[in-house]
């Protein structure tokens, strides 16, 4: 076996050490124009750090990034958590690279003070959805053989439905806020699987998803407006999204309609 280097690390910005420069070398190689590439990117070279804790846990053979996993939530109270993107490389599958990478990951877990209440994941095959089980992953919706993926933290309920209960409590009134890539979980992750558990799609006409949003308004900060919808006690329950020129575009939570 080539000779291996583990590393966790968290992005700042304005400097990226040798394990951020290796995955974000494959990362422009696996599909750059994705979002999801982009959007790693975009936190590897430190530009969410002040709003997110983002935690990467890679193997380096050579400088290569030969296996990578990666879990992160909004700097802010009650924060939901994302945890994914773990793949190996082919020729490296099969020696246990995966797995002492993960256990990297659960050994950070077990040790922070700072977690969200949950962790939410996609999941496309029921042979991962079994290994993540080894987790403390489940699937979020009822009858599901594959993701959306949910893992409570803390004294969060332990189903989906139960959490979603929990989070998405009555309120008087809504708040609006601009839209910022703290909240990106919020939205893409937890309120796209309770749209989902409800039979509703997710997505705007002109925006199918914010973190696609953040990342145009990145690139162009007059292509249109941003927000979040949050209620008093301070969780995200929609969003919106005005194109240049054009009308609001708005999706809340249907507890909240």
């Amino acid at each position: 076996m080539e000779h291996l280097t583990y590393h966790a690390f968290s992005p700042v910005a304005g400097k990226m050490g040798s394990p951020a420069k290796a995955l974000f070398r494959v990362m422009e190689q696996e599909n750059s124009e994705q979002p999801y590439s982009r959007m790693i990117r975009f936190r590897l070279e430190g530009k969410a750090s002040a709003e997110c804790s983002d935690n990467y846990f890679v193997a380096i053979a050579d400088d290569e990034c030969v296996c990578r996993h990666w879990y992160g939530w909004g700097k802010h109270p009650e924060s939901i958590g994302n945890w994914g993107n773990f793949r190996t490389a082919e020729h490296m599958q099969g020696n246990g690279v995966g797995g002492k990478v993960l256990k990297m990951w659960l050994e950070d877990k077990n040790n922070r003070n700072d977690l969200p209440l949950a962790l939410l994941c996609s999941c496309g095959t029921p042979s991962l959805v079994a290994y993540y089980s080894k987790y403390g992953f489940r699937p979020a919706l009822k009858g599901a053989e594959i993701g959306p993926l949910y893992c409570p933290l803390g004294d969060s309920p332990e189903t989906f439905d139960s959490f979603c209960d929990s989070y998405y409590r009555p309120a008087a009134e809504l708040i609006c806020l601009p839209g910022s890539v703290g909240y990106r979980h919020e939205i893409d992750c937890l309120l796209n699987f309770a749209l989902q558990a409800n039979q509703i799609p997710f997505g705007l006409p002109s925006m199918p998803t914010y973190e696609m949003a953040l990342l145009l308004l990145a690139q162009d900060p007059t292509a249109g407006i941003l927000e979040r919808f949050a209620t008093p006690q301070g969780h995200t329950v929609g969003w919106a999204f005005t194109p240049r020129g054009q009308k609001r575009e708005i999706q809340i939570h249907p507890a909240y309609r």
